[in-house]
């Protein structure tokens, strides 16, 4: 209603109200707690994860930052994201021969503890000729083999399809397995192209196979994912528990997808940040970024949201995907009063044909300023403050410039005019 009253007088006066836009800053967030390390080389550790002893959720979350490994896990971090995963590098299965014997193997037992390898961001990968990966895991094994035995030459570059090197699933919710690399016939060692076999766990797409990797894996590291939790129970629970509780201020609550037994954080809608931090999760001004908003014209900032605003003159919702900005009806008769060439001031006509200044000044002297008023601009209570405007408004078009109001004074009165709007 105060937007529209101001429209509609700055309009009938043709004052311009100047528009201030508020300056933005950078936003760099918090992502540990107080007192507390953040960065490893160039690899962020967000809380509940941490560094020293205390600025971690529990022990498990305790990176090394020399080795970058988790506490007693054998993992090295790559990254970590708070949407609930992290990238790093599990140990590699391999057999290496030469014509006669085994030169030298890992079989690695791998335990990530209360983290889950992620069975849908991750593939269990066999690289070599007549060789299969088993892995082991709640007493089941899972095979991944070379199908191609005899003809390994007859491999294809650049894809994974059993000829040289096969890809399949691993099971959910597994934290404690074991891989092996095995070869399937003696020919293993006796070939000049492929002397050993590989077997490792490798994100989805981030592996791609050349035929070079026969004999030039070992010095080679792949990413593997690990989903990662707090907490002990889902969602519901965990919230009536609120002293341990974990998600903060401005977060949801997200049951864990992978099937482990906790949930994840995330700030709300409109926030960014860190949710596991007391005030880590910020509003988003979406008013910095065009992209981030709907508005035609304006945008205002609002906490977790952003309104928008029409321009003088115009009302609606002033977003793209609304009803957009039209033409108020003051607004209406102001345009085309001027594309008809009518006079928005007049001293020589009659009160009957006055024009839009005058006339507005005739009406608030006989005190009939609201009955000429749009119907939208009129509300029970706001008789006082429409009075304000006219009279600031009235006093804008003395004919004597030094009776008239400067600019500033203008829009610190409207200021104060607004504040009692707010207060209404």
């Amino acid at each position: 209603m105060m937007t529209m009253l101001l429209q509609h007088f700055t309009l009938l006066i043709l004052v311009m109200i100047l528009s201030s836009t508020k300056a933005t800053e950078a936003h760099g967030f918090v992502q540990s707690l107080s007192g507390c390390s953040d960065k490893c080389g160039n690899i962020t550790i967000p809380y509940p994860f941490g560094i020293e002893k205390g600025c971690y959720l529990e022990k498990n979350f305790q990176v090394n930052c020399t080795t970058l490994m988790l506490h007693d896990i054998t993992f090295k971090v790559i990254d970590i994201s708070l949407d609930g995963f992290m990238h790093g590098v599990l140990p590699m299965a391999y057999e290496c021969y030469n014509s006669t014997h085994k030169l030298s193997g890992l079989d690695p037992i791998i335990w990530t503890r209360r983290f889950y390898v992620s069975s849908t961001m991750n593939l269990l990968t066999t690289v070599g000729c007549d060789t299969r990966a088993d892995m082991s895991f709640n007493g089941i094994d899972y095979v991944a083999g070379s199908t191609s035995r005899t003809n390994c030459h007859m491999v294809y570059e650049g894809i994974c399809v059993g000829h040289g090197c096969r890809q399949i699933p691993i099971p959910p919710k597994m934290s404690y397995f074991q891989i092996r690399s095995q070869r399937t016939t003696e020919n293993v060692g006796k070939w000049s192209f492929n002397n050993c076999s590989y077997a490792f766990i490798v994100q989805r797409d981030r592996y791609t196979f050349h035929k070079t990797d026969f004999d030039d894996m070992l010095n080679r590291s792949f990413p593997a994912v690990l989903d990662w939790t707090v907490g002990h129970t889902d969602c519901k629970h965990a919230k009536e528990d609120k002293y341990n509780y974990i998600c903060k201020e401005n977060s949801v609550c997200i049951d864990s997808y992978s099937g482990n037994n906790g949930y994840n954080c995330r700030c709300a809608p409109g926030y960014q940040g860190n949710p596991y931090l007391q005030n880590g999760c910020q509003d988003i001004d979406e008013c910095e970024a065009r992209s981030l908003n709907v508005c035609i014209y304006e945008c205002i900032n609002t906490n977790g949201s952003y309104n928008c605003t029409c321009p003088l003159g115009k009302s609606g919702d002033g977003r793209e995907d609304g009803s957009g900005c039209s033409y108020m009806e003051a607004a209406k008769s102001l345009r085309n009063t001027l594309y008809s060439g009518r006079k928005v001031f007049s001293y020589h006509e009659s009160e009957n044909d006055l024009g839009l200044a005058m006339f507005f000044v005739s009406s608030l002297e006989r005190g009939c300023l609201i009955q000429v008023l749009d119907d939208q601009l009129k509300k029970d209570g706001m008789n006082e403050h429409i009075n304000n405007i006219a009279m600031l408004a009235k006093a804008c078009i003395e004919l004597e410039g030094k009776k008239r109001p400067s600019m500033n004074a203008v829009k610190e009165e409207l200021n104060q005019i607004r504040q009692s709007f707010i207060n209404f």
